[in-house]
C-alpha cells in the first residue's frame, strides 16, 4: 500500500510539472525588402530590442510578465501583437506593404491574424476628419456600427481562445469609449466650430466604465488611451477658463486616480513629453514628486526637469550652426538682432506638414518686422535629398537649415527635443522668450508675437 500511494504522490507531482508552463515566448520571423536592422517589441513594462539578419530573418526568447496585447515596431511602421506565455508566434512580411502583408503562424496565429485583418478592415472606415465631422447624432451611429462589425469579425475568424476573447473585447470597449471622449474637440477642430457643445446626455453610453480601474490600466493599452482622452477632456474645460494646462492635467490625475502605478505612469509619461518649462514647470514638478513615484520614473522626470530648467524664460539659448540650403552655414549668432522663430520639423513628419501653410501665412503676415522665421530639418543624411526637393516644392520660405545629426544634434538634445513640430522664440540678444512657443496654426502664436516683438 506504501509503495502504491508513493507512486501516486510521484506520478502526482510529474502531472502538476507538466502542466507549468513557460513564462516566454519564443517570436521569430522574416522580413522580405527589409532596409533596418532591427525589430523592437514593446507593453506591459516590456520592452526588447530584436537583430534582424542579413537575410531578414529574426528570432528571439521573450520573458513577458503578462499576457496580452504588445506593439511590434519596424522602422516606423507597428502593429498590435497578441502574446501568451508558452505560446510561440512567427512572423512573415513585406517591408514595403507593412499593413498588407503580415501574415502569422504558431501557437496564436488565430489571435493575430485576426489582429492583422481588423487593422485593414480599421483602415476601410471613414478616414479620421470624416469620422470627426459627422453630426453628434451621425457619430454615435458609426460608432455603433463599428462595434457590431468588430463582435462580427470575432465570429468569422473562428477565435476560440477565451483569454484573448475577453481582453480584445474589452480593448474594443474602451477604444470605442476613447472615441467618444475625444468627439467633441475633434469635432471643433475640424469644423472650425469652437462653440459647438455635445447634448447633455451623449456620455451616457459611458456611464457603466469605472474610470478608477487600476487592475484594468495594469492590463490594457486601450484603457490607458481612453483614460488619457477622458482626462484631456476634463482639461480642456480647464483651458477654457485659463488655467494652466499642464498643472491643471497633473492635478486632474491626482484627483481622480489613487496614489500607485496607474497615478505614477500616467504623469510620467504626460511630463516626459509634455512638461514645459513654463510658469507652472516648478509648481508641476513638486506635485509629480509628492505622489511617491518609483526611483526609476523618477530619476526619468528629474533628468528632463534638470535640462528644461535652463530654458525658462531669459536663459541664453543653446546655439547652432547648421547647413543653410542656400549655401554655408548659419548660427543662432549670425541671426541675433532679431526675434528669431524657429521650427524644428522633418519631411516625414505628418503634423510638421500640415502646419506649412499656417507658419508660411504668419511669414507673409510679419514680413517687415522685427522678426525672421527659421526652420531646422533633423531628417537623416539619406533624406538630404528629399528635405532639398520639398523646400523647393513647396517654396519654403524663411531660413531653412539642416540639423547635422538629426536628433542626436546638440542643439536638439540641449533643447530636451522628443517630438516634432517643436517651435522656439529667442529674442535678439539669443535669450530664450519660449523654449515651447505656440504653433503656426494656434493663434496664440500671433498673440505673442504681437506682445514681443
Amino acid at each position: 500500500m506504501k509503495k502504491i500511494l508513493f507512486v501516486a504522490l510521484l506520478m502526482l507531482a510529474f502531472a502538476c510539472k507538466e502542466e507549468e508552463k513557460p513564462d516566454y515566448v519564443i517570436l521569430d520571423g522574416k522580413v522580405t525588402n527589409n532596409e533596418t536592422d532591427k525589430i523592437m517589441v514593446q507593453g506591459h513594462d516590456f520592452k526588447t530590442e530584436i537583430a534582424i539578419l542579413a537575410d531578414g530573418t529574426f528570432r528571439d526568447t521573450l520573458s513577458i510578465d503578462k499576457n496580452g496585447f504588445y506593439e511590434f515596431f519596424l522602422d516606423r511602421d507597428r502593429t498590435e501583437m497578441y502574446l501568451e506565455k508558452g505560446k510561440n508566434i512567427t512572423i512573415n512580411l513585406d517591408a514595403k506593404q507593412f499593413d498588407e502583408t503580415l501574415v502569422y503562424s504558431g501557437d496564436v496565429a488565430a489571435e493575430n491574424n485576426y489582429l492583422a485583418v481588423k487593422f485593414l478592415m480599421d483602415e476601410k472606415r471613414l478616414g479620421f476628419e470624416e469620422m470627426y465631422v459627422l453630426p453628434e447624432n451621425e457619430f454615435m451611429a458609426e460608432i455603433n456600427k463599428i462595434e457590431r462589425q468588430q463582435d462580427s469579425l470575432l465570429k468569422y475568424r473562428k477565435v476560440i481562445n477565451e483569454e484573448f476573447l475577453a481582453i480584445e473585447m474589452d480593448e474594443n470597449k474602451y477604444s470605442n469609449a476613447a472615441s467618444i471622449e475625444i468627439y467633441e474637440d475633434y469635432y471643433r477642430h475640424f469644423t472650425k466650430n469652437d462653440s459647438f457643445t455635445v447634448s447633455s446626455n451623449f456620455y451616457d453610453k459611458l456611464k457603466d466604465i469605472n474610470y478608477k480601474d487600476t487592475v484594468a490600466f495594469r492590463n490594457s493599452n486601450a484603457y490607458q488611451q481612453m483614460l488619457n482622452a477622458r482626462l484631456n477632456r476634463i482639461n480642456l474645460g480647464d483651458k477654457a477658463e485659463g488655467k494652466n494646462t499642464t498643472l491643471a492635467y497633473l492635478k486632474n490625475i491626482d484627483k481622480n486616480l489613487p496614489n500607485g502605478y496607474a497615478k505614477d505612469k500616467m504623469m510620467t509619461n504626460y511630463l516626459e513629453y509634455d512638461l514645459k518649462p513654463d510658469e507652472s514647470f516648478e509648481e508641476s514638478y513638486k506635485l509629480y514628486k509628492s505622489i511617491n513615484p518609483n526611483k526609476e520614473n523618477l530619476e526619468k522626470i528629474t533628468k528632463r526637469y534638470e535640462t528644461l530648467k535652463l530654458l525658462t524664460k531669459g536663459n541664453p539659448s543653446p546655439n547652432f550652426n547648421f547647413e543653410n540650403y542656400k549655401g554655408g552655414t548659419t548660427s543662432l549668432e549670425d541671426l541675433k538682432g532679431k526675434y528669431t522663430y524657429i521650427d524644428v520639423w522633418a519631411t516625414w513628419c505628418g503634423p510638421c506638414i500640415r502646419e506649412i501653410p499656417s507658419l508660411q501665412k504668419v511669414e507673409e503676415d510679419y514680413k517687415g518686422k522685427n522678426v525672421q522665421f527659421v526652420s531646422i530639418s533633423i531628417d537623416e543624411k539619406k533624406d538630404y535629398e528629399k528635405w532639398k526637393n520639398m523646400i523647393s516644392e513647396k517654396n519654403l520660405g524663411g531660413i531653412q537649415l539642416m540639423a547635422d545629426n538629426n536628433w542626436n544634434s546638440a542643439f536638439v538634445k540641449e533643447y530636451g527635443i522628443l517630438g516634432i513640430p517643436r517651435f522656439i522664440l529667442i529674442d535678439p540678444n539669443g535669450k530664450i522668450v519660449s523654449a515651447d512657443a505656440p504653433r503656426p496654426s494656434d493663434p496664440e502664436l500671433r498673440i505673442m508675437l504681437d506682445k514681443t516683438i
